[in-house]
């Protein structure tokens, strides 16, 4: 029995999906993201080397819409998003994701290998591919919780540099006083390789590790700044 792509591959989908993420989806998080949880953005620079090439982008999750922060941030290219499977059964918000990008994350261990493997394939053709390492939502944890492996993984199997990138809050200021909750500030960082040699387990687990490094490094920075 053939299984259904994980990434849509049906032309009209496909064309629907764009129109609405660029028509629709981006103007309406740039006022929402922008002015209401008052985001900036730092580093878009770091990610001219990969202008044009696939990557797999990680973030610290601690808070419901950062994968908007992230998408802003990417701009003008588009991500594929990783989100739990439950969240594609609900309604509204199960479309709302998919047309915006998103797969679903398998329930079972049983479908993890064609998980990597289609993504590591996507990545490798030039997509950007992002994935949370922290795996479960900690709204505002100030610090790095333990990684998983698998978007590590992707990146070795796609032969793609990760692109470290840091969400941190900040206080409010001027208007945004008035919010009880704090603005954010997100910084990318420039993209790491896996390393040339080693097993394909040891690649993963040095690339995590050295990831990890350099966010908890992006963490401090922004504490201080």
């Amino acid at each position: 029995m053939r299984t259904k792509p994980l990434i849509p591959r049906n032309p009209f989908f496909r064309f629907f999906s764009h129109a609405f993420f660029y028509c629709v989806g981006i103007p309406l998080l740039v006022v929402f993201d922008c002015i209401w949880f008052g985001l900036r953005i730092k580093g878009k620079k770091n990610l001219r080397s990969v202008k044009g090439k696939g990557a797999v982008v990680v973030c610290n999750h601690v808070h419901n819409f950062d994968c908007t922060f992230v998408g802003l941030s990417l701009l003008p290219r588009r991500a594929v998003f990783t989100s739990l499977a439950y969240l594609f059964r609900l309604p509204v918000v199960g479309p709302l994701i998919r047309v915006m990008g998103s797969v679903p994350v398998p329930a079972e261990l049983s479908g993890m290998r064609r998980f990597l493997s289609e993504l590591s394939d996507a990545a490798r053709k030039g997509r950007l591919i992002c994935i949370y390492p922290e795996g479960m939502i900690e709204p505002y944890c100030d610090h790095l919780r333990e990684f998983h492996e698998g978007a590590f993984a992707v990146a070795v199997r796609g032969d793609v540099p990760v692109i470290p990138m840091v969400l941190t809050e900040r206080p409010q200021r001027g208007i945004w006083c008035l919010k009880r909750r704090p603005c954010f500030n997100m910084e990318i960082g420039m993209p790491l390789y896996p390393a040339g040699e080693g097993s394909m387990r040891d690649r993963t687990r040095e690339l995590a590790g050295r990831t990890r490094s350099v966010m908890e490094c992006m963490q401090n920075k922004q504490k201080v700044g």
